[in-house]
């Protein structure tokens, strides 16, 4: 997967002045390791979801930690929250988010040199 894949999508978020700031800082959280523990959910299989509420919008990011290089960031979803409940993750973007790690693997033990790893 390459990184303008995911920069296009977040680009189609058109994120507000404060929700850069707040996924900016999320992303830096993860990357030092330093997560707050309502920050993440684990999907199983080395993928996990970050959660980033900002009232009226709800970010999942799904990333997978990879051995030497951090965090490889695999989607960005958004979803306008129209109720005071949670909102559950589509199903169809974690395993959006499953098959991308599972690409990004079968590339890192291919021949050909490995890809930059998406932060």
């Amino acid at each position: 997967m390459d990184a303008d894949v995911v920069e296009k999508e977040i680009a189609k978020c058109r994120l507000k002045r404060d929700e850069q700031v707040r996924l900016l800082k999320i992303m830096e959280r993860t990357a030092r390791d330093k997560l707050l523990p309502k920050d993440r959910k684990p999907l199983g299989d080395g993928l996990w979801e970050l959660r980033l509420n900002c009232g009226e919008r709800i970010f999942r990011l799904f990333y997978s930690e990879v051995e030497g290089a951090g965090p490889l960031l695999l989607g960005l979803k958004f979803v306008n929250k129209k109720s005071t409940q949670g909102i559950k993750t589509d199903p169809g973007d974690i395993e959006t988010a499953r098959k991308r790690l599972s690409e990004w693997q079968n590339r890192q033990t291919g021949d050909g040199p490995a890809d930059e790893t998406l932060k």
